[in-house]
Order: structure tokens, then C-alpha cells, then sequence
């Protein structure tokens, strides 16, 4: 016969409770541990990209503050405020790209890499380069400044003691359409973006001695840099950083160590049209990424420059079409 008094009604419920609490224990107990990262996703130092995948979970592993390093040693620091990033570096054998992507609310970053070599000898599938006055490639970057901005952009001298010129002239040819494919010397219409001057800086732009982007300051500094730890070949490199489509801030620095300039008169053998490579460098200042392919070599944009080759500094169709397609005409 089962007992009601109200005894043992009291001894049953202190047994379910001791019993519940019994089970809480148990069952925090028993949870299951956080997951441990990947195994590439390795603490301090620098990552590769090329061991991880495209597309990584910032709950496995939280990218944001490391440095990732790419194809032929390009490598930049993940940002941690929430924008993106592209990095270029163009070298006397080719040139590298590293895209990331930061995207917080999905909890995600998409690491893209890529890279050229200047092949040795004729390849299997070479094709010789149009005039560049009728080759319209161009190939567009993730993001622009705003139609109409007029980019304001700081020099940095740096030690070496080369001239702000060759600079100027670069961002300048971009934004204004400067071409030998016209009897007027332009391109018409002019892109709409321009280029604004705001005075000399004592900040060096955004990049380490190893020509790797690092953290952005909010302004927009192009110069010379030594950056002994890049690789030998690098002749300058990019950093680009945008929210969305948008752009927010764009460095740009020539390499000093090791490499030497031609910023006017004739050329001395072994250097590098300082105006040129400005130039270039801008295209990707302005959204344009390279063109790839040997047909596509007379063009601004093309991912590598030869000692004493000045080409670069007067825009082809294909490099004056990418920043109309992108800005739409003045």
C-alpha cells in the first residue's frame, strides 16, 4: 500500500529535487567542448593562404588582426574594423593580388589570391600584344570612390631623396585620360573622378618593410618607402580598403631598397620609369585590377614593366574604357 502522509509527500519531493539538481550536474558535466581551429589556423605569426580554404568561419578561426600572406610572398593584415582589402604588388617578374573580404554579419572571410610570373622565353601560348590604342580589355577591382570624388591624396618623401613628380604626373595620367593614342594627347571624356593634392606627410603609407598592407590610418599616402624585408623583385605595391562597392582609402609606396629610378632624361640602364609605375599604381588606386594574358602587354594595366619601359605611363583604350565603365564620363 503506498504512503500519503503527509511525511512522505515531503521526503518525495526533496527527492525530486535532489534528483533534478542531480541531472543539471550531470548534464553541464557532460557538454560538449568548444571545437579546437584548424590546424593551419596556427597562433601568432604569419598565415598562408594557400593552406586555407577560400571561405573561412570567423568562429573557427578569427582571421581579423593576423597577417595573411599570398601568392609570391604578397601578405596583409586582416582588418579588424570591419572593412576589406585589396593588395597589389607589382614586381620586375610579374606581379600578386590578395583579396579579403570581411563580412561580420555572416561571419565570414573570403580569401582570394593571385599571381603572375614574367615567363622565361616564348610560352607554348604566347600572342603577340595588340596596339594598345585598340585593345579594350580591362578588368574591374570590388570597389570605386564615389562618381565625382575628387580623391585627396598626401605624399611621402622617405629618405632616399627622390622627387614628388613622377608621382603627381602618375595619379594625374590616370584621372586625365593622358594617351599618345590621340592627337590631343587625352582621352575623351575624362573619367568622373579626379585627384586632389593635400600636402606632404611625415606618415609613411600603410605598408611594413615587407611591402605587406598593415593597418589604415583613414588617409590616403602615396610615396617612396624602403621596405627591405619584400621580396627582391618588388618595384611597388597597393593597399586598397572599402566598405561594400565603396572605397575608403587607397597607399600607395615605391620600393627605395635595392631598386633604382628613372624620373627623367634619358635612362640609364637597370631602372625603372618611376612615372610609369605611378601610374600604374593608381589604375588600382581608381578600381582597375590587371589584365592578364601577352596580347594584353601594351596596356597600362598589364601585370609587369621592363627597365627604361615608359609605356605605362600613357593610358591604352582598354585602361581609359575600365574607369569609364566604372565612373561613367565627366
Amino acid at each position: 500500500m503506498r504512503d500519503f502522509s503527509p511525511a512522505a509527500r515531503r521526503a518525495g519531493a526533496v527527492s525530486a529535487v535532489v534528483t533534478a539538481a542531480l541531472a543539471c550536474t550531470a548534464f553541464a558535466g557532460s557538454a560538449a567542448p568548444s571545437p579546437r581551429p584548424p590546424t593551419w589556423c596556427k597562433p601568432g605569426g604569419t598565415l598562408a593562404a594557400r593552406t586555407m580554404p577560400q571561405k573561412v568561419r570567423i568562429a573557427d578561426c578569427d582571421l581579423r588582426g593576423r597577417t595573411v600572406r599570398g601568392t609570391n610572398g604578397l601578405a596583409a593584415t586582416v582588418p579588424s574594423d570591419g572593412t576589406s582589402l585589396v593588395a597589389h604588388a607589382l614586381r620586375t617578374d610579374g606581379a600578386a593580388e590578395l583579396r579579403i573580404q570581411v563580412n561580420s554579419r555572416a561571419g565570414e572571410i573570403t580569401i582570394g589570391s593571385a599571381g603572375s610570373r614574367v615567363p622565361q622565353g616564348r610560352p607554348r601560348a604566347f600572342r603577340a600584344p595588340q596596339n594598345a590604342c585598340q585593345d579594350g580589355a580591362h578588368s574591374p577591382e570590388p570597389s570605386r570612390w564615389p562618381r565625382g570624388t575628387a580623391v585627396q591624396w598626401h605624399y611621402y618623401a622617405g629618405t632616399a631623396g627622390l622627387p614628388r613628380d613622377p608621382i603627381s604626373k602618375g595619379i594625374a595620367n590616370m584621372v586625365g585620360g593622358t594617351t599618345d593614342c590621340t592627337g590631343g594627347g587625352r582621352f575623351t571624356p575624362l573619367p568622373a573622378v579626379g585627384e586632389n593634392y593635400a600636402g606632404a606627410s611625415n606618415q609613411a603609407p600603410d605598408l611594413t618593410t615587407a611591402a605587406a598592407c598593415g593597418t589604415r590610418d583613414r588617409v590616403n599616402t602615396f610615396g617612396w618607402l624602403a621596405m627591405p624585408a619584400a621580396d627582391a623583385p618588388v618595384l611597388a605595391a597597393t593597399c586598397t580598403w572599402f566598405n561594400g562597392p565603396t572605397t575608403v582609402e587607397a597607399d600607395v609606396a615605391l620600393q627605395t631598397q635595392g631598386k633604382r629610378w628613372w624620373t627623367g632624361g634619358a635612362c640609364p640602364a637597370g631602372t625603372y620609369s618611376a612615372e610609369a609605375v605611378a601610374t600604374h599604381e593608381s589604375g588600382h588606386v581608381l578600381g582597375l585590377a590587371h589584365v592578364e594574358g601577352s596580347e594584353h602587354a601594351n596596356l597600362t594595366m598589364a601585370p609587369s614593366l621592363r627597365s627604361c619601359d615608359d609605356g605605362p605611363a600613357t593610358l591604352g583604350k582598354g585602361d581609359h574604357d575600365g574607369l569609364i565603365a566604372i565612373y561613367g564620363g565627366r
